[in-house]
């Protein structure tokens, strides 16, 4: 439970919690393995997850090639946790892999549940999504 909550800590949409309310989202998040060369997800699919690198390595890719290269402790796919946006590119296990994932659907019902949690969150999408402008 350290590990993630660390991670949590450096993930910007959840970098202004409280511990209370990291360990409530780590209570909807899910431990899964994945074998070397498992598709997560293809670019263009709508995304549903966000994922969190317990051990194993994970590239990042596009039409064009590789993007990112991804490893311990590394997180992605968090923005489709707010978004319903197409993947912008795939992800691929390059080893055998256990990742921590957390669904669109678990939390978007822990935001009902928490008004709290869902009005930092939406502020940090926000200032982040600003910054992207």
């Amino acid at each position: 439970m350290n590990l993630i909550l660390t991670i949590l800590r450096n993930i910007p949409l959840f970098k202004s919690l409280t511990e209370e309310e990291h360990k409530s989202i780590i209570d909807h998040i899910t431990m899964q393995y994945f074998p070397a060369h498992y598709k997560l997800f293809e670019k263009g699919v709508l995304g549903n997850a966000m994922y969190i690198i317990k051990s194993g390595v994970v590239r990042i890719y596009n039409e064009s090639g590789d993007l990112a290269t991804l490893k311990d402790n590394d997180f992605f796919g968090e923005m489709a946790l707010i978004e319903s946006q197409p993947r912008m590119a795939g992800a691929e296990t390059l080893s055998d892999c256990e990742i921590f994932v957390l669904n669109k659907e678990d939390f978007a019902a822990l935001m009902q549940k928490s008004p709290d949690i869902a009005k930092k969150v939406e502020e940090a999408y926000q200032s982040r999504k600003d910054q992207n402008s």
